[in-house]
């Protein structure tokens, strides 16, 4: 089986009684195995569809969160060791001005871990 990688569009909708022209989104990246094109397809959508829920917020509005969309998948082959599966484009914003040739030292910041086991 080949690995695959799936960018999702999921988003939330709250339910305040007026209509929704913008909501926040979320763009989840997920890695997976699939024989062909079709199966991985329908695995990013069940994956996908695992993330959706609903809930009260603090103002009492019904909020949903919803798979809308697999908006790419990429079939990153069977060796998956140092593949890129995702990028944002963004602004960064430094806590001071640097210069053009700062020195970044990456090895000095201990990331975070996290885990999302999918059973």
């Amino acid at each position: 089986m080949e690995y695959y990688s799936a960018r999702l569009l999921v988003l939330c909708l709250v339910d305040d009684g007026k209509p929704i022209d913008d909501c926040t989104c979320d763009y989840p990246f997920i890695i997976f195995q699939a024989k062909n094109e079709e199966a991985a397809f329908k695995k990013a959508i069940e994956i996908g569809k695992k993330q959706e829920t609903t809930y009260k917020n603090e103002q009492g509005n019904d909020v949903r969160w919803v798979l809308a969309e697999v908006e790419q998948i990429w079939s990153l082959g069977k060796n998956i060791d140092g593949i890129e599966v995702g990028s944002i484009m963004d602004q960064w914003e430094p806590d001071a001005p640097i210069t053009y040739t700062h020195k970044f030292n990456p090895s000095e910041k201990f990331p975070i871990f996290s885990s999302n086991e999918i059973e």
